[in-house]
């Protein structure tokens, strides 16, 4: 799906790339590491026990959180999710819910790129298959997932389902999701746009599942979830990255024009002394 050349500094790398096709547009990707990012899901699971956790369990699991875990079923640090489930009331009267969030955030102070130069642009995750208890999006049981501007700011190792940032009350962007082991993208052109405008408002934002989404198998409840590579995950290119296509400064376009006829005319001379 990334078309761009990845030109890594230690912490993120920051692509350019001149699509001739495209009178010369540029596409930058940034697609940070763990270090430098800022991407975590929170979650919400009162029962007592599961994963080595004790409950109640209402906070992020990254990991740096994960690291004060003595043990861990499944890597939870490696991805990010989105689920949504019905709310369950167990035997001792504890509420049984098992919903997750992400919240993510690209830093736009790299660029040298202003808003006006913004054609469009995209927030690209890595779609994993489902871990239990949650099963895998597919054509039979789409999940649709919206994206909502972050209001104010979140710590990726603070943040916890209570303290949860506010966001916009409508969704900015939503995708319906098929299936896994493929891309997943949001439309985040009018966001990136405002951030770089106003870089005190980018806070990032959050993804939320819109609804629940399930079936049943042999007398049970399947609930259906995201999952998503993160920025810990092992194989870099399926970190999330931000994709934008720029339109190139008028005085950029006007130089490389003026580049391309001194060469045809250099050229045509070339040809006329032979």
């Amino acid at each position: 799906m990334k078309a761009s050349t990845l030109l890594a500094p230690a912490a993120i790398a920051a692509a350019l790339m001149f699509s001739h096709a495209a009178a010369a547009a540029v596409n930058v990707t940034l697609q940070p590491d763990e270090a430098s990012s800022q991407d975590v899901f929170i979650y919400e699971f009162g029962v007592d026990g599961v994963f080595g956790i004790p409950a109640p369990r209402r906070t992020n699991l990254d990991t740096s959180t994960l690291s004060r875990i003595p043990t861990a079923a499944v890597p939870f640090g490696n991805f990010l999710g989105t689920a949504d489930t019905d709310p369950h009331i167990g035997a001792s009267g504890e509420e049984r819910a098992h919903d997750t969030k992400t919240l993510i955030r690209f830093d736009l102070g790299l660029l040298n790129l202003s808003f006006a130069r913004v054609g469009s642009a995209t927030i690209n995750l890595y779609a994993l298959p489902g871990l239990p208890p949650f099963e895998s999006p597919s054509m039979e049981h789409p999940v649709t997932t919206d994206l909502f501007q972050v209001l104010n700011p979140w710590g990726e190792s603070t943040v916890t389902w209570e303290t949860a940032p506010m966001t916009g009350a409508m969704p900015a962007s939503s995708t319906v999701q098929t299936g896994v082991n493929r891309w997943v993208s949001f439309d985040v052109t009018a966001l990136v746009r405002g951030w770089l405008d106003a870089p005190s408002s980018n806070n990032g934002v959050l993804l939320a599942q819109r609804g629940v989404v399930e079936f049943e198998v042999d007398g049970k409840d399947r609930y259906v979830g995201a999952l998503y590579a993160s920025s810990a995950a092992a194989d870099a290119s399926m970190r999330p990255f931000l994709q934008i296509s720029a339109v190139p400064e008028p005085s950029s376009v006007l130089l490389m024009g003026g580049g391309l006829g001194l060469t045809l005319l250099l050229a045509r001379r070339r040809r006329n002394r032979a």
